[in-house]
């Protein structure tokens, strides 16, 4: 059995049980939800706060381009090269 056909047969089965009943899908919370439940994780504050900055758009807080801002070089998703 290959690997590709272990997790189809794993996905059938979590489909079923959701179906009956067996199991509920766990629920999303947003980022700024996140760093809400753990107010002393500093990356958490950074990351909302750029996301919520940039219109909730991941990549506009990769392509961010104001630099006068004190999370300028700490905001998330930054791409690998530093300013």
């Amino acid at each position: 059995m290959t690997v590709n056909s272990k997790l189809n047969q794993g996905l059938k089965e979590y489909h079923r049980k959701l179906k009956a009943g067996e199991i509920k899908r766990a629920k999303r919370i947003s980022l700024i939800e996140k760093s809400k439940q753990s107010p002393g994780s500093f990356r958490l504050a950074i990351n909302s706060k750029c996301y919520e900055c940039s219109g909730f758009v991941k990549v506009d807080v990769t392509n961010c381009e104001i630099d006068e801002c004190p999370l300028y070089r700490h905001r998330p998703w930054q791409n690998t090269v530093n300013s």
